[in-house]
């Protein structure tokens, strides 16, 4: 059993196709972290295979928000500036969606109260997200406040 949350499992769960970009006929474009696309009846997320383990789960669960969010739109095309700086609402959905996803209330209060992990970057390494979305996943919980 794994203590992270699976984001391919969970895409794959709704009937999404997981792809890795290829590097012969690339998809994606130069600093794009990931796209969903709809062809026809299938849907298929795209993740940058030079982007870290933690990038590419939280393109995932990300791109899977869009589509349980019911977002319209054929192509969504995701950028780091997206996942963290946007004031998009689709993106904002998305954003939550991936970071109620991957980690779960139950699992950080389980790393911090009982694993007494404190730091930041300790809780993102044990659910292998970003350093950045555990600290907004923080912040919708309301145990920090950034401003």
């Amino acid at each position: 059993m794994t203590f992270y949350v699976d984001a391919l499992a969970e895409a794959k769960r709704y009937g999404l196709k997981v792809k890795a970009d290829s590097t012969s006929n690339p998809i994606l474009e130069e600093n794009e972290n990931g796209l969903i696309k709809k062809d026809n009846d299938h849907i298929t997320i795209y993740v940058n295979p030079n982007d870290s383990l933690e990038m590419q789960r939280y393109t995932i669960a990300h791109a899977l928000g869009h589509y349980i969010n019911n977002h319209e739109n054929s192509v969504f095309r995701e950028t780091i500036n997206n996942f963290f700086k946007t004031c998009d609402l689709y993106e904002q959905e998305a954003n939550r969606y991936a970071r109620k996803l991957l980690m779960p209330k139950e699992k950080i209060d389980f790393l911090l109260y009982s694993m007494h992990q404190t730091e930041v970057e300790e809780l993102a390494y044990s659910l292998i997200v970003p350093v950045e979305a555990m600290k907004q996943r923080l912040e919708d919980l309301g145990y920090v406040s950034v401003g």
